[in-house]
Order: structure tokens, then C-alpha cells, then sequence
């Protein structure tokens, strides 16, 4: 993927927060994979740029009612009837792309189109085509294979491919929005359902957690409103729940679009049957889209990395009414807006526009933040207030380890980087800059433990590769590569910890398949294989600590379920886990063993902040959670239990 010249220039001042360079970004160390798509990425080639266009700004997608297809444009072509302006196309087939006849019959009035990055790094489309008898696909990208597919009544009018391969659906005389266990195979059927009248829109929001979608207010048909929904339960059997602090009346009537704002996570793009909004989901507010933007009869709305708006408007709506006629909804026509440009197809019934970038949102493609760090004394006292230990704002993932002599290490991600390395010293003074310890730009998760011997492991995940091992001798020098220590591509999290005997546990995350262990024996042998622990296919974050009696403890979050824990004996015996949060939408976790035998949970929910759950050394838990962190952004988390007693904590809240 390529970013403007601003994302570029902003990304290359985030990397110089963490002494990180941009030239450095797609190195690879020696004894790690790199795996990167080979699909061809959806931007088009600075050379080509035109006026009005942006150099590196995405294709925009057409879904073309005349033809019964998607059409990928390139906007720095002017004149998009030619071969140069048509970059891709596609549309459902019996042969070669597996669709059922039934299937391509019900594909007529194309409603919506998102092309989506899974976790693996391969890439899928979204579609829906809408009437009373439509069909809902995921599609493989660009190849434009079957990959899910099922033929829905309601008005088909928008779709979201999920991050667990759900998805979601809203449809406007159907009266719902519903997510479909698509990750559970090619046809399945099972749902969730929320009632929502004349539902239009669908986005997931990486942010929050959240599908924002938009309707008729349940119990009064005259309000118009745009909510979000928690996608709780498992992949196999999803649950909706309103997030009703969410909820915000439109300011005019008509809901139809929302989707995402590629320079700002904390703000959405939203159209009514009268106006163009940008909406700010923290103050609720509703802003006139800029530049002209804002008008009547928008159907779909975006905007590029370079902050180009991009829309599709009816013709009849405009004046002159422009040249599609086949219906009160379509357009000939793309118009562009800061600059002003437009892109017609001659004959083309556009019903949305879509800018072909596979992320949800924010420029540089991730949500990331800055590292910030609050302790918490031996005597029980958390500190009034976090310090950031890292600026760098294009931090993914961080991972803490408590260091014998009272010190600490943060690694922290830096996606298309790699991996840094910064230390705390016992007297509590960090370092002013980080060192790369991995230049593997592909790393999506991160762990670490320190042993007793005075030596730091960390683990990496590789989408598609595995995890990886690099450790760091007690005199401070890092391994020059990197060793395998689990070969399973699918891998999405994990989470490790140090024994007092020397034994070092690594556990992973597979989604649908559960969590693993594995163990590094105190002489330094790795085990053969992993140990499945728990076989929830729903596990979305792991953590782990280890305590002075010998015993260690897993927590495991579950939308829709909470916080749980495993305990393992000091006899090596994995017991039954045991809810100890009751709270469904915890997204990340944190774990740090006391030097007293207690242990700290952290849990992270989005939009509220960082909670603490302690276990007092004779085992009981507390039975409610305290606040320690009200910062709602918060994306990642890590802990660790110092020798002197105390607990330190860093958070990774987002940049906006």
C-alpha cells in the first residue's frame, strides 16, 4: 500500500519519535519470514497523477447497475470511458468464480462494497446487492472467488466484513442489521439480528469495537438516528447489543451513508437525504461536510489519504438533472470535492462510489498511539497521573518486563518497522531513545518475560509465519536473529511469563481453534509442541504472570462473556477456568505478578478506560474492579511486577 506525500511525511516524523527510520522499514532479520500480500496493492502509480488527483491517493470503485458490476477507476484519469481509466473488474459468475446460479441471478441493484486487510494480510471484498430478493457476499480479492454467500430478502442496502470474518448486513425493508457467521463457512447461515427500521448503513469501527450503523429510532419512526452495536458472543454464534451511549439523533431526516474519515479516527462521514455531515463521535456533533460537499440526494461519501472527498449524488437531484434516468437513485457521474473535480462513465447507473482502501480507517492504516506509564507503590498507592515513556505516535503493540535488579524493558511495535527496545533503569530513569531489536515490518503482537537469571525473551507474531523468539543475555546483548518457536500462520495474539524456577510459558491465541501453551525449560530447551489450554474458538486477548509460589496464571477475554482465569499448579496441572470480569467488551489485558504472591489484572474497555483486579496472595479476588485509567482510547496494555515489590503499567492510547 501507498500513502500520500502527507501520510508519508507525517508517518516518517512518528518513526523518528523511536529513532526508527523510514528507510529501515522493509528490512527483515535474519531467521524471520516476512509475509506481505501479493495481491497488487489498490493505489495507482505516482506517474499517472492528473489534475485534481492526488498522486497516491486509492482507485474509487463504482458498483455499475448497467452492467451488473464493480468497476475499479483510476481518478487521475480524466476521461474514465477509456482502457487506461479501468483498472479492475468483477462480477459474480457460476464459472470460474464458484457462485451459485440463484446467486448471480438475485445480484441486480448493487447496494454496498468494502474491500477489507484480514488479519492474515490477504485481502477480501464485501458486497450486497439490494431489491426485494438480494444477495450478500464476501469475496476473495483480486481474484473474485466465492468465499461466502447467501441470497437475503429485505432490501439489501449496506455490508461490513468484520476483523473475524463475520458479515454484517443491513437491510432497509427488511427493518435489521445482522452479522452472519461467514467465518464459519462458505454457506453458513446461523445470525444475529438487531431491529433497527429502514437500516442503511454498516462500518466497523477498530477504535471502539463497534458497528455504527444507521435507522429509524426502534420506538419512534419520526427520529432518525445512527447507533452502535457491540458484536458480543463467538464467531459461530455472534449477539448484538446496542451501545445506547452511543445513539445520536440525525440532525435531518433520511439516514443513508456512513464511513470512515482516513485522516481522523475519532471522526465518521455521514449523509442524510438532505445533507453531507462529518460527525465527531466524542462530542456527538454534526458538521457540514466541507468544500461544498454538503448537499441533497448524497448516497455514498468518502475521502482519500490526500483528503480529497469523494461522493456519488442522484442525478435527478442535480441541476441540470444529469444523465441517468434509470432511476431516482443513479448517477453517471463521481464528483470530487478539495479539489473539484468529476469523473463520468458514459451510460454507468452509480449508486455508490467507494475509495478502494482495505483499512477501516485512520492514514497510516492502523490505529496507533504513544506509550505512557504509571506505577503503582508496594504499599498499594497507583500514581495520580501516567508520563509518556514513548512519543512516537505509530506504535501498534507494547509489551513490559520487570528485569531482576529492579529494571524494565518496553518493546514496542512499529508496524512496517519493526520492533524497539527501550529500558528502564532500577533507579526508575528511562532511556532517551530506542534501540531496533527487529526490523521485521510484519509484526503484528508482541510479548515478553524476563527470567531469573537476568535474561529477556520476547516473542513476536508473523501473520502467515508464526512466532518467533528473540532473547537478550543479563549483560544486555541482543541474539543477532530470531528462532521459530511456532510455525502456526494463524496465530493473532500472545502473551508469555517467567517461572521462579526458570521455566519460561508462551501461550497463543489461534482464532476458532483456542489457546495454546508452550514451555522453555530452565535449561533452555523448547518443548516440541504446544498444549491447547483452552478450547474457546472466541478468545480475543491473552495475558500472564507468574508467581513467587511457583504457580501461573492465564486471563483469556470473550466478547460477550468477560475475564476469565487458568490457573497452572506448581505440579505442572492446568485447572478449570474461572470468571473473575464479567464484563463483555474488554478488548486488551495486562497481567503482573506481586513479590508478596498477589496479582494484578488489567483490563481494557473501550470508551471507558483501564480497570485493575487484584488477587490477594491467599488467592481470593477482589470482587470489583478499580479505575486507574479513565482514557477511553486506550488500544493496548502491558504490566509487570517489580522486585521491590510494586506493579508498573504502560498503556497505548490512541494519537487522536
Amino acid at each position: 500500500m501507498r500513502t500520500s506525500a502527507m501520510a508519508v511525511a507525517v508517518l516518517a516524523g512518528l518513526l523518528a519519535g523511536s529513532g526508527a527510520s523510514p528507510a529501515e522499514a522493509t528490512t527483515t532479520p535474519a531467521g524471520a519470514v516476512a509475509i506481505r500480500a501479493t495481491v497488487a496493492a489498490p493505489v495507482r502509480a505516482a506517474a499517472t497523477a492528473g489534475a485534481g488527483a492526488a498522486a497516491d491517493d486509492y482507485w474509487v470503485v463504482g458498483g455499475d447497475q448497467t452492467g451488473r458490476r464493480l468497476t475499479a477507476y483510476d481518478p487521475a484519469v480524466a476521461d474514465w470511458n477509456t482502457a487506461q481509466a479501468v483498472k479492475w473488474t468483477w462480477q459474480p459468475s457460476v464459472t470460474p468464480a464458484g457462485f451459485s446460479a440463484d446467486e448471480v441471478s438475485a445480484f441486480g441493484l448493487i447496494a454496498d462494497f468494502k474491500l477489507r486487510r484480514r488479519p492474515s494480510g490477504a485481502r477480501s471484498f464485501v458486497v450486497a446487492a439490494g431489491g426485494s430478493r438480494g444477495v450478500a457476499a464476501v469475496v476473495s480479492y483480486p481474484g473474485g472467488t466465492r468465499q461466502w454467500a447467501r441470497v437475503l430478502p429485505g432490501n439489501l442496502h449496506a455490508a461490513e466484513l468484520l476483523p473475524d470474518g463475520n458479515v454484517a448486513v443491513a437491510a432497509s425493508t427488511g427493518g435489521w442489521v445482522r452479522v452472519y457467521a461467514s467465518s464459519q463457512g462458505p454457506s453458513a447461515a446461523a445470525y444475529a439480528e438487531f431491529r433497527l427500521p429502514d437500516a442503511h448503513a454498516a462500518l466497523w469501527d477498530p477504535l471502539i469495537r463497534r458497528l455504527w450503523v444507521i435507522g429509524r429510532d426502534p420506538d419512534s419512526d419520526d427520529r432518525h438516528i445512527l447507533t452502535a452495536l457491540a458484536v458480543e458472543g463467538t464467531p459461530g454464534a455472534p449477539a448484538l447489543r446496542e451501545d445506547t451511549g452511543r445513539r445520536a439523533e440525525l440532525p435531518t431526516g433520511g439516514g443513508h451513508d456512513v464511513y470512515a474519515h482516513p485522516l481522523d479516527p475519532g471522526k465518521l462521514w455521514l449523509t442524510t437525504g438532505s445533507a453531507a455531515y462529518v460527525y465527531d463521535k466524542t462530542a456527538q456533533t454534526f458538521t457540514p461536510a466541507p468544500a461544498g460537499a454538503s448537499r441533497n440526494a448524497v448516497k455514498s461519501i468518502g475521502s482519500q489519504p490526500s483528503g480529497q472527498i469523494v461522493q456519488t449524488r442522484a442525478d435527478f437531484a442535480k441541476s441540470p438533472p444529469g444523465a441517468c434516468t434509470a432511476s431516482t437513485w443513479c448517477t453517471d457521474t463521481v464528483d470530487f470535492f478539495a479539489p473539484a473535480m468529476t469523473r463520468k462513465r458514459t451510460g454507468a447507473a452509480f449508486y455508490k462510489a467507494r475509495v478502494w482502501s482495505p483499512y477501516y480507517g485512520v492514514v497510516d492504516q492502523s490505529v496507533r498511539g504513544t506509550v505512557w506509564g504509571r506505577g503503582r507503590a508496594a504499599s498499594g498507592a497507583w500514581d495520580a497521573g501516567a508520563a509518556r515513556i514513548d512519543g512516537n505516535g505509530g506504535i501498534a503493540a507494547v509489551a513490559l518486563a520487570a528485569l531482576p535488579d529492579g529494571g524494565l524493558r518496553l518493546l514496542t511495535v512499529v508496524p512496517g518497522s519493526g520492533v524497539w527496545d527501550r529500558g528502564r533503569s532500577p533507579a526508575g530513569v528511562w532511556d532517551d531513545h530506542a534501540t531496533k531489536i527487529d526490523g521485521n515490518g510484519d509484526i503484528t503482537d508482541i510479548s515478553a518475560a524476563a527470567l531469573p537469571d537476568g535474561t529477556l525473551h520476547v516473542q513476536t507474531v508473523v501473520p502467515g509465519s508464526g512466532v518467533w523468539n528473540r532473547a537478550r543475555s543479563a549483560a544486555g546483548s541482543w541474539d543477532a536473529s530470531a528462532v521459530k518457536i511456532d510455525d502456526n500462520g494463524s496465530v493473532a495474539r500472545v502473551s508469555a511469563a517467567a517461572l521462579p524456577g526458570g521455566a519460561l510459558h508462551v501461550q497463543t491465541v489461534v482464532p476458532g481453534a483456542g489457546v495454546w501453551n508452550r514451555t522453555r525449560s530452565a535449561s533452555g530447551t523448547w518443548a516440541a509442541g504446544s498444549v491447547k489450554i483452552d478450547p474457546s474458538p472466541a478468545v480475543t486477548a491473552v495475558s500472564a504472570a507468574g508467581l513467587p509460589d511457583g504457580t501461573l496464571h492465564v486471563q483469556l477475554a470473550v466478547p460477550g462473556s468477560g475475564v476469565w482465569d487458568l490457573a497452572r499448579s506448581t505440579a505442572g496441572a492446568w485447572g478449570d477456568r474461572s470468571r473473575i470480569d464479567a464484563n463483555g467488551s474488554v478488548s486488551a489485558l495486562a497481567a503482573a505478578g506481586r513479590a508478596d504472591g498477589g496479582l494484578h489484572v488489567q483490563t481494557v474497555v473501550p470508551g471507558s478506560g483501564v480497570w485493575d483486579r487484584t488477587r490477594a496472595p491467599a488467592g481470593t479476588w477482589d470482587p470489583s474492579a478499580t479505575k486507574i485509567d479513565a482514557n477511553g482510547s486506550v488500544l493496548d496494555v502491558s504490566a509487570a511486577g517489580l522486585s521491590d515489590g510494586g506493579v508498573h503499567l504502560v498503556t497505548l492510547p490512541d494519537i487522536a
